[in-house]
């Protein structure tokens, strides 16, 4: 795909830009502002955001993974992918230099468990969670971005631009930044969202603490061994993820039921017509609107890669159950029952002595905190349709509807092209937020 080379202005306006979430995102955004000041075609400064670590849900200290699981996306969609910026040829062959995955390996000091060679020779297989989170926290630090320890607690406009609240790693509450931001990009997902509960019960996980919590599941399988009776609520990543450690963690042959709105785990393979158009933005404007979003609900939602897809596929004993998950309650002896409601059919109701809850997260967490937004508006699904279908080509929001500074929300972006919510086209990201910094910190 032929990219037009942007086009800058030879006075660099300094720019601030602040990202919520220290992962994938804010290290490609961190990599792609350090070489566009190398080549003096922007000056973005970012403050990224984070609560633990930069790469904490790939740790295995924060949940989400215990480390050593596999990245579903191969190596080489690194945080500079796919090296078609607009920004030029330069940049590229800086990114790539600098920060690709194929740089960091080969940087190691010897006797890193993961060099260049060992990675090469064992086929260049995807890195292990572990391994792609010191990778993220590599490309932060040679980027030398300043990162706050801490999470957001509030966005308050001020004219153009905007204050940070946020609660220090003590806890205390920092009431306003020093720092005007010209930007702000949300990279976090934001809390689980989590099914109703009339009682309570200390064998209730969610796609985080059942990480976490590992060793409270290893007693639960010593315990009942192949009695025990698993439910697992969604289809997607986060679930399979928890599917897959349970089958080579002692339950291969365990009663294990899969509750979600659709009626199977769907595999996303890697096929160069759906490749393509995570990488071609051209291709991707071409479709109608409900290719897209038939592309989209195919390979973003209620899909994992064939690598967990292979670890499941020897358990014995799994079914999905049709339909929601509604309400979780209590049973003699702490199992625990599940009510599944399903459209035009009576409710069923599931047993299990072990349940994870990966109902998913909410998208659209950040309006919460946004000074001016009420609580009924922000959870209105027509005012988050029209801001998701007016989003700007920076993935910003834009519009009628969006009278605040600029803001960029790329897991809300399925309109202008499908890997910006993921790990697909991390350099594709990062050249469309910082494209709208170029110059000026005013929204263009």
């Amino acid at each position: 795909m032929e990219v037009d080379t942007i086009a800058t202005s030879t006075t660099l306006a300094e720019v601030h830009l602040a990202v919520i979430g220290g992962g994938a995102k804010a290290a490609a955004l961190a990599a792609k502002a350090d070489v566009l000041r190398q080549a003096q075609l922007a000056d973005v400064r970012l403050t990224v955001f984070e609560r633990s670590e930069v790469g904490a849900n790939w740790t295995g200290k924060s949940g989400y993974t215990d480390g050593v699981q596999r990245l579903c996306t191969p190596a080489e969609r690194d945080v500079g992918f796919p090296y078609r910026s607009g920004f030029g040829k330069e940049v590229d062959s800086l990114l790539y230099a600098q920060y690709s995955w194929a740089s960091y390996v080969h940087t190691q000091p010897p006797g890193y468990e993961l060099g260049y060679s060992t990675w090469v020779d064992a086929g260049r297989k995807p890195p292990l969670h572990k391994h792609f989170a010191e990778y993220l926290q590599w490309v932060v630090k040679k980027a030398g971005v300043t990162v706050i320890k801490g999470s957001v607690e509030g966005l308050k406009p001020v004219d153009r631009q905007w204050v940070i609240q946020h609660r220090n790693d003590a806890g205390k509450l920092v009431p306003g930044s020093a720092q005007l931001f010209d930007g702000v990009v949300v990279c976090g997902p934001g809390p689980a969202r989590s099914i109703s509960r009339k009682t309570e019960t200390a064998r209730v996980f969610d796609g985080i603490d059942f990480w976490q919590r590992l060793p409270e599941v290893k007693r639960l399988i010593r315990k009942f061994g192949k009695e025990l009776e698993i439910t697992l609520v969604g289809a997607g990543g986060t679930a399979a993820a928890a599917l897959a450690w349970l089958v080579t963690n002692g339950c291969r042959d365990n009663q294990i039921v899969m509750v979600a709105d659709q009626a199977a785990l769907f595999t996303r393979v890697d096929s160069v017509f759906e490749n393509r158009l995570f990488s071609d933005e051209i291709a991707w404007a071409g479709l109608s609107s409900t290719s897209r979003d038939a592309f989209f609900k195919r390979l973003n939602r209620g899909v994992v890669w064939s690598t967990v897809m292979d670890q499941v596929s020897s358990a014995t004993r799994v079914a999905v159950q049709d339909g929601r998950a509604k309400a979780i309650r209590t049973l003699p002896r702490d199992a625990i029952e599940l009510t599944v409601t399903r459209e035009g059919r009576k409710a069923v109701k599931v047993r299990s002595d072990l349940l994870v809850d990966a109902s998913g997260f909410n998208p659209w967490w950040f309006l919460g905190l946004i000074r001016g937004i009420s609580a009924e508006r922000r959870k209105d699904r027509h005012f988050q349709a029209r801001l998701e279908q007016s989003m700007g080509s920076e993935l910003q929001l834009k519009g009628a509807d969006w009278p605040y500074p600029l803001l960029h929300a790329p897991f809300v972006s399925s309109a202008l092209g499908p890997g910006y919510g993921s790990l697909m086209v991390l350099g594709a990201l990062s050249d469309r937020v910082l494209r709208a910094h170029v110059t000026t910190g005013t929204q263009p």
